[in-house]
């Protein structure tokens, strides 16, 4: 029973719904009362947005398909493997299958979910954040499209650990908020081969796992890198991790740019299908997300604002929404629209792109 609120727009009765994490340790708990108190902290750290439970989202319930503490023990587990790579020492990837797994299981049981994760967690976390939600991302792709068991383990075991070559990027340049230097550039294009020098070696790792770091940024018409290779050069695995990779990371604030609404990336991967991306593993993709994600305060065509209070399956731009207030954003008596069935409304803006999303 929560919604997503920018935290600037928090107010006094408003009650935390997540725990926000920063270096692995919980910065806030869920259930802080006025949480107003920090928002100005909250935006210093690059959380724009948290989740909350008030009157108006008294009756909407957002069901995650996996939960904190797997999401947690898998990020956990990562921040550990990046401190062993900052020693030179080699990593365990046996420390990753039971976290892995627990996070297999987890999508598995929840596979009729349509989804959208919105990770509160600050800016110097994002690269474990991430690692784990592209994951989860390339696990619906695969389970959409009949991969196996045993793959869909190899493929996210691959997927947590594609960016683990961030760790000899320096943090001024990963973390830089202005435009990046040619030279700079060279080097944030060079962390899939770190990545895949770090990886290559590991045992219990399979080699298409393994080429998932090295080719995540590769492209089917050769305009990626770090080879620039093209077509049936590039594995399935790598083809399923590119598209999560792609809609994490501009549905994510980063350090230069706040997030893109879903509909947004979801716009990007659909106008580069079948040219940069394979259109199967975002066709597949969009079937499985919440373009309009439970709790995300949205415009109506006919003036009305609301809050998402339902999704319809395989329908993901046609949810039910509970309008709340009129075209003033003066309080009306809430009342359920199911664009599915009525079809003469459409939703026109979503609370991102309300706010002024940032390109």
């Amino acid at each position: 029973k929560v919604r997503l609120v920018r935290t600037e727009n928090l107010t006094p009765d408003m009650i935390l719904a997540n725990n926000v994490y920063k270096q692995g340790c919980i910065y806030l708990k869920q259930g802080q009362r006025n949480i107003c108190r920090y928002d100005d902290r909250l935006k210093n750290l690059g959380v724009d947005y948290v989740y909350v439970v008030d009157k108006a989202s008294e009756d909407i319930e957002i069901k995650e398909i996996v939960s904190e503490a797997t999401r947690q023990r898998c990020q956990d587990v990562l921040r550990m493997a990046f401190k062993t790579i900052e020693n030179n020492a080699p990593i365990d990837v046996n420390s990753f299958k039971a976290p892995v797994s627990e996070l297999l299981s987890e999508v598995m049981i929840n596979k009729d979910l349509q989804v959208s994760l919105t990770d509160i967690s600050t800016m110097d976390e994002y690269t474990f954040g991430h690692s784990v939600s592209t994951s989860i991302y390339a696990l619906l792709i695969a389970q959409e499209m009949g991969f196996s068991k045993s793959d869909l383990h190899d493929l996210a075991m691959g997927a947590v650990l594609h960016d683990v070559g961030k760790v000899k990027i320096y943090p001024r340049v990963l973390f830089k908020e202005g435009r990046l230097s040619d030279e700079e550039f060279q080097l944030i294009q060079s962390h899939p081969r770190y990545s895949y020098e770090i990886l290559k070696y590991c045992r219990n790792l399979t080699n298409r796992a393994k080429l998932i770091a090295f080719q995540h940024h590769e492209r089917l018409d050769g305009s990626g890198y770090p080879n620039g290779i093209t077509g049936d050069q590039l594995g399935v695995f790598t083809r399923v991790t590119a598209v999560a990779d792609v809609y994490d990371a501009l549905t994510t604030n980063r350090c230069y740019r706040s997030k893109w609404s879903n509909s947004k990336a979801v716009d990007l991967l659909m106008k580069y299908a079948g040219i940069e991306f394979d259109e199967k593993m975002v066709a597949s993709l969009i079937k499985k997300i919440a373009i309009y994600p439970n709790g995300t305060e949205v415009r109506l065509s006919d003036g009305t604002y609301g809050l998402v209070a339902e999704q319809n399956k395989n329908m993901p731009f046609r949810p039910v929404v509970k309008v709340l207030w009129d075209k003033d954003g003066f309080d009306i008596s809430p009342y359920r629209v199911d664009l599915m069935k009525d079809l003469n409304i459409t939703i026109i803006e979503s609370q991102i792109e309300l706010h002024g999303e940032s390109n």
